[in-house]
């Protein structure tokens, strides 16, 4: 397939999905944009970008917990940001502000965040690109600065299951975040895992990990 073929295929996908997932996030098995924005709000942030951001769902979720955080959510797909824009004017919210862009060339300059959150974005990028994506949250966050990252994992007891329905749903990157995956990538890239929760069972079908980036100074 050519690349503007792939191009025209995800975009296609983008505009029909946007509004279905705007509207379906509120209804995912265990909640993980919400459970994601009170890991966020717990950690009384300044700052805070969301990688991967699609609509912006998680975003304004944050927004509501913690008003006074200024809120940057980046994402590719001009479909869906059509979409976050939609909703912020009808919502109200304020402090949010949404960016198209590529999660691995990043437009913020470097310290200028407290946390870097995603839910579900890891997973969407290519090996190389999730990389690239992982050296630049730590260029962009602060030091003591967090990644938090909600995405796929294996329940207990359905490893090989969950990685058949994985591998129809989703290309083979995919499952290079289950089980260790994701949290071993921030290890390669001087971040400190402080919490990792697998997923718990098919109800709870995500991983949650905390990266930090350690301050040298408290060294």
């Amino acid at each position: 397939m050519s690349t503007s073929s792939r191009w025209t295929r995800n975009r296609l996908k983008f505009l029909l999905a946007g509004p279905l997932l705007e509207a379906g996030n509120r209804f995912m098995l265990g909640r993980p944009h919400q459970r994601l924005a009170q890991e966020v709000a717990a950690e009384r942030p300044r700052r805070v970008l969301e990688l991967c951001g699609g609509t912006g769902y998680a975003s304004r979720l944050v927004a509501e917990l913690r008003p006074n955080t200024r809120i940057d959510s980046i994402d590719i797909s001009p479909e869906m940001l059509a979409v976050g824009r939609s909703q912020l004017r009808r919502s109200g919210v304020g402090n949010v502000t949404l960016h198209r862009g590529d999660a691995a060339i990043l437009p913020f300059p470097d310290n200028t965040f407290d946390v870097v959150m995603s839910v579900f974005g890891w997973h969407e990028l290519p090996t190389d690109t999730r990389r690239e994506a992982v050296k630049e949250s730590v260029r962009v966050l602060r030091p003591g600065g967090a990644i938090i990252a909600i995405d796929h994992d294996a329940p207990p007891k359905l490893g090989r299951a969950y990685r058949a329905y994985i591998g129809l749903i989703e290309r083979a990157h995919a499952r290079e975040v289950l089980g260790s995956g994701l949290a071993d990538l921030f290890v390669d890239h001087r971040l400190v895992v402080t919490n990792h929760h697998p997923a718990s069972s098919w109800s709870v079908p995500f991983q949650i990990v905390r990266a930090e980036l350690r301050d040298p100074r408290m060294n």
